[in-house]
């Protein structure tokens, strides 16, 4: 009968105490409950519930252990020291984790063990296997006081062995449900460990990528306001210089027109007008490096207008033992540029190939085009990397390459970063003035094209000057 009883009481509708002085937990527990069907009275404190199993006996009683007046150690002892309640399965539940906890457990003779937080399933589950479970009371009649020691402490048990073996499941099942909440934590900040060092990496590398955009900005706009102070002070100087260059000149050239071709003093007139040409020649870079001058955009064949330039310059050339290779792939479209502008950039260029070749060697100059896919892509050239198309307009554009090869003397590497810098010339005194490459940069530059310089330094190997220009010149195109 007893067996069958407690079978009935598994069903739904079974009684269950839930003792607890948090309003909020006892709330939650006794959603938990009441969602499976049972029936739920809760008490704050241990002596509420004493007065409450004597009204209305409950199946299981869920105590928690810390309370006020009487707590939870304290009521499961006077229920089961209670004849007409011993028989009442006791589950305790606590935030506790000491040793002694078990044992004190042990001593009052608690059915359950559970630390919180708690397994809501597992916690159901052994609501359930309670009530299932068959009458303990039988097995308990026999009881055998046993003493263990703890420590310096000595404890007394009177538990049977069926309340032993279950706190010491149900303290197994505690240990296991925390391994697995600790597996699963660290298997969480495993992840969470690897998310953030590639997080950290990606923001490193970002970091790396702003500081040096942000150094190459820094020095573009320093080298900006350094060339805008040049080319003030040249506009200022060239201008000043004019006036005394010309009048210098015109007496220079009366006194040639006076001197006999055989008078000894001629040579040193035709010096004076030598160098009095090179000074002219500077002021005029000097002018040309400091003014801007509005484009004359037109449509333009690149090979012509090269061929025309080597024109202009070919007895030179062909004076100094000059082997001029043309290599220009079929098609090359028409592109859209300044004329006289790229007439120039060419006749410099050429020139500082021949000045490079003073015994002697062979001029190579390439055109072939390139597709740019997209913005910021780098373009092959002999194999190198150049830098990244700088215009994001010209992105999937088509660019015209010109490849400007000598065999000359080449540019050590140690000089190879100053040739661009205004001013800055490796030549003889008095052959260059180092205006010429700064200048040939910025018409490049003004028609959203690179202008890069490579050179290994090595004699017979000579300086290759590399060129892309678009086809489309940027916003210049609208003009045509």
């Amino acid at each position: 009968m007893k067996t069958k009883a407690r079978t009935d009481q598994t069903r739904k509708g079974a009684k269950l105490l839930i003792v607890e002085d948090s309003p909020t937990q006892a709330v939650e527990l006794q959603y938990i409950l009441e969602k499976e069907g049972y029936s739920v009275v809760t008490a704050q404190d241990g002596q509420e519930a004493l007065v409450l199993i004597g009204q209305n006996k409950p199946a299981i009683v869920i105590s928690d252990i810390i309370m006020p007046k009487m707590d939870g150690y304290e009521l499961c002892r006077q229920i089961k020291e209670d004849p007409s309640s011993k028989d009442i399965s006791v589950m305790l539940l606590t935030s506790l984790s000491e040793p002694q906890d078990v044992i004190k457990s042990l001593q009052c003779r608690a059915d359950k063990f559970f630390t919180k937080p708690y397994d809501e399933e597992h916690l159901l589950l052994t609501v359930k296997n309670l009530l299932s479970a068959d009458d303990p009371f039988e097995a308990r009649e026999s009881k055998n006081q046993i003493e263990i020691l703890f420590g310096d402490q000595s404890f007394t048990l009177t538990s049977d062995r069926r309340q032993i073996i279950n706190l010491l499941i149900s303290t197994y099942e505690a240990a296991m449900i925390k391994n697995r909440q600790l597996i699963k934590t660290q298997d969480e900040l495993q992840v969470m460990n690897k998310n953030l060092e590639k997080i950290v990496e990606e923001r490193t590398a970002d970091l790396q990528a702003k500081n040096e955009e942000l150094k190459s900005t820094l020095q573009q706009l320093w080298q900006t306001a350094k060339l805008a102070t040049m080319g003030e002070l040249s506009a200022s100087i060239a201008h000043e210089l004019n006036n005394p260059l010309a009048t210098v000149n015109l007496r220079v050239e009366s006194l040639l027109a006076q001197v006999p071709l055989e008078d000894p003093k001629r040579r040193s007139l035709e010096i004076i007008e030598q160098e009095l040409d090179r000074m002219a020649n500077l002021v005029a870079n000097l002018l040309q490096f400091s003014r801007r001058s509005q484009q004359q955009i037109s449509t333009i064949d690149i090979c012509q207008e090269i061929n025309n330039t080597l024109d202009l310059i070919l007895y030179h050339l062909h004076k100094y033992g000059i082997l001029i290779q043309r290599e220009f792939s079929p098609d090359i479209p028409l592109i859209h540029a300044d004329r006289q502008q790229l007439r120039q950039l060419f006749l410099n260029l050429f020139t500082n190939s021949s000045d490079a070749m003073p015994q002697g060697g062979t001029l190579t100059i390439r055109v072939y085009t390139q597709e740019s896919e997209a913005e910021g892509q780098r373009l092959e050239v002999k194999g190198r990397k150049t830098k990244a198309i700088p215009n994001s307009e010209l992105k999937g554009s088509a660019f015209v390459v010109i490849e400007i090869s000598d065999t000359g003397v080449g540019i050590s590497p140690d000089v190879l970063p100053k040739v661009l810098e205004p001013f800055f010339t490796n030549k003889p005194e008095g052959k260059g003035t180092g205006l010429g490459l700064p200048i040939c940069r910025r018409i490049v530059q003004e028609h959203n094209g690179l202008f890069e310089v490579f050179s290994e330094g090595v004699p017979g190997r000579g300086t290759t000057v590399h060129i892309t220009l678009p086809v489309k010149n940027g916003m210049n195109a609208e003009k045509l």
